[in-house]
């Protein structure tokens, strides 16, 4: 659960510094999730906003496994939009917004590898 709450505060740092090479996000993600957040961070930026504030997480864990050490867990996530705003804009976009992860373990650490974010109210 700690890889996956740091990777979403390396997102709102790199979201508010509009840059989607901020070393951060390469601290807690690899593959499609890593991606997945360079790309949403890029296209803030590309659009000339840039966001404040930041999203409030609820995560559950849905499945580890092994179940005795586990190696690789899924997370549900129903984030609320708490003050995290595109800057300039009174109300943040999208509230209820249902975030589902993989994150897994390699010989030194957990890293987010999968991420899906889903739309508005979808949780």
């Amino acid at each position: 659960m700690e890889a996956y709450l740091e990777f979403w505060e390396a997102i709102v740092l790199a979201s508010a510094e509009m840059d989607p090479e901020h070393p951060a996000l390469e601290e807690h993600a690899v593959d499609q999730a890593l991606e997945l957040a360079q790309d949403g961070v890029q296209g803030v930026a590309d659009a000339g906003l840039g966001m404040e504030g930041e999203p409030v997480p609820a995560p559950e864990v849905i499945s580890a496994e092994p179940a005795d050490e586990p190696r690789t867990v899924v997370i549900r996530d129903c984030q609320g939009a708490g003050d995290w705003k595109v800057v300039g804009e009174d109300e943040p976009r999208s509230d209820n917004v249902r975030v589902d992860a993989r994150v897994k373990r390699d010989l030194f650490d957990w890293w987010v590898v999968d991420m899906q974010v889903w739309g508005s109210d979808t949780c």
